[in-house]
């Protein structure tokens, strides 16, 4: 079963993706916030990370690079997920060498992605 990491400081949608994604037959983390996300991904080693672009303080824009930089984190497969628009996603994604980009509350958007980068699923939940 694929593993996704999904981080996202806000708390609801963080939930509704983690069902989501459950529903669909993936194995969910979730991480409230940037802030301890380098931690969790070295010790539960996602296939994928979805990755907020939006969060006070430390943005997924900043959080990438710090990501890229780590010997133990720099080959992890991160999506931008975000509400912003697709163009501006596109581009941030290429700029900062994401494996890709997803708007939220594009479920079918999310599944191409995630069927290109992890393969299909296999074993539903």
């Amino acid at each position: 079963m694929k593993r996704v990491l999904i981080i996202d400081d806000d708390r609801s949608h963080l939930e509704t993706t983690r069902e989501l994604l459950e529903d669909e037959g993936y194995d969910v983390i979730v991480q409230a916030g940037p802030f301890g996300a380098t931690e969790r991904i070295m010790v539960t080693r996602p296939d994928l990370v979805l990755l907020d672009v939006n969060m006070p303080a430390l943005s997924g824009e900043a959080l990438l690079p710090i990501l890229k930089a780590r010997e133990q984190t720099r080959d992890t497969k991160v999506v931008f997920f975000s509400s912003n628009d697709e163009e501006a996603l596109r581009s941030a994604a290429s700029r900062l060498g994401a494996a890709g980009f997803a708007c939220k509350g594009d479920l079918a958007g999310l599944r191409r992605v995630l069927v290109r980068l992890l393969g299909p699923v296999t074993a539903q939940a």
